[in-house]
């Protein structure tokens, strides 16, 4: 077993010599997201927001191509949130015409990409580091509900002038928007609409096998990061990048054990897939997690609820019950539109209808034709603007009227009262 082992490392080393300086099919190896933008000349802000636990984080705002900033004045603004492991990036690298984030660009929206805490591009904080302090990872998707998402939708709402924004998200994305709209409800006031693309939220049907395995072994993936103290899993690294991305490369003789790995988390959907993409993918994903935030989606594999953190004996003290609260459902009162598929390993259709079925305010459900459509197709799929983003943008556009309608100067239950007084002003003279 040992020889074994040893023989694929020898493998893998003899063929990242064999392919180094490799000529790239694609010319976006190894960009981050501004070089990305810029390569397509796509206006870049950077801007940073404090959460109220101290945490500053990193959004990206961009606006059509050879655009200027000006001309987002009154434009919709929309936030984009990303999955797992994953960052803004994510919304953008399949480039113009094909990316959703650089679509929404184009057709008139004030795009801004957020980073959850602990991410490539969110790994501040006003007093903690994220490479010493073990507090900096005390956190869930839970916590990026409660602090983060209303910390940028605050601050866009600021910048803009906008009275609402639209929302959104992708996998975990948009996990941490419901329980945002659970436990701080107001926000939903915030939302003109909310666009669900791979929604995560019961998981107990989830088909993942390596998610189903740490979930049942629960308690031995805490106990060894405990013992081990590891508190942070796959961060951004270059080095890890940079081999990732000649393994995967079109012409190594293992990038299609690259594509496999990737089917295996998210389902298989071969033909869907650019095998040449890969490398633009792992140039910059996994962007880093934290092990609470992976416990709290394994601690929601095993219940088959949707609630917050368990923290078993303590939950007393956190939350004066012997079991850790549902997240009330009912709260979320902002409009939803939810995409979902049958081939994803990672949220199961009936889950996902269980959940829709639960919904107060649901507008829009719409299960993906295609049989074999997965997790990640949502994002990297060949033909993901024909099949997804199209609608999603066209319903959208849908609701820019009453963006704009709640962003006018005169409140609809007003008008009865200046009829009244017009009347009288009238009568007056």
């Amino acid at each position: 077993m040992f020889i074994a082992k040893v023989s694929i490392v020898l493998s893998l080393f003899l063929e990242i010599k064999r392919i180094e300086g490799f000529p790239n099919i694609t010319k976006d190896y190894g960009l981050d997201i501004y070089q990305f933008l810029r390569k397509y000349n796509y206006s870049t802000e950077t801007h940073w927001v404090q959460t109220e636990d101290n945490y500053i984080l990193r959004m990206q705002r961009i606006t059509r191509r050879n655009g200027t900033f000006s001309e987002n004045q009154n434009k919709p603004a929309v936030l984009l949130m990303h999955g797992l492991l994953c960052s803004a990036m994510d919304f953008v690298n399949m480039g113009p015409n094909k990316s959703l984030g650089l679509i929404l660009a184009d057709s008139g929206f004030d795009v801004w990409l957020g980073n959850n805490r602990g991410t490539t591009w969110s790994r501040q904080h006003t007093t903690l580091d994220p490479d010493t302090d073990a507090k900096f990872w005390d956190f869930s998707y839970e916590t990026c509900g409660y602090y983060d998402l209303p910390a940028k939708i605050d601050y866009i709402l600021q910048k803009t002038g906008q009275q609402k924004i639209f929302y959104v998200g992708h996998s975990q994305g948009t996990t941490q928007f419901f329980a945002m709209a659970a436990l701080r409800p107001e926000y939903n006031e915030k939302i003109v609409l909310m666009t669900a693309l791979a929604p995560v939220v019961y998981t107990n049907h989830i088909s993942s096998l390596l998610f189903r395995t740490f979930a049942k072994h629960l308690s031995i993936f805490e106990l060894l990061s405990y013992v081990f103290n590891i508190h942070e899993l796959l961060p951004h690294s270059q080095l890890v990048a940079d081999v990732s991305m000649k393994l995967c490369s079109d012409g190594s003789r293992f990038q299609e054990m690259c594509a496999i790995l990737l089917f295996e988390i998210s389902g298989y959907d071969s033909p869907q897939l650019d095998r040449s993409f890969l490398p633009v993918i792992t140039s910059n994903t996994p962007a880093g997690i934290s092990i609470k935030m992976l416990v709290h989606f394994f601690q929601g594999i095993n219940s088959g609820q949707f609630r917050r953190y368990d923290y078993g004996a303590l939950n007393i003290a956190h939350y004066k019950s012997l079991e850790p609260p549902e997240f009330d459902i009912s709260a979320i009162t902002a409009p939803v539109a939810v995409y979902y598929a049958e081939n994803d390993y990672l949220t199961a259709a009936q889950d996902v209808e269980r959940f829709s079925d639960e919904l107060p305010n649901l507008v829009k459900k719409r299960l993906i034709e295609n049989k074999k459509f997965t997790h990640l197709d949502f994002l990297w799929a060949k033909d993901v603007n024909k099949i997804v983003n199209a609608d999603v943008l066209e319903h959208m556009k849908q609701y820019v009227n009453q963006s704009n309608k709640a962003n006018s100067g005169v409140n609809e239950k007003f008008i009865p009262i200046l009829i009244i007084l017009f009347i009288h002003i009238i009568g007056y003279f």
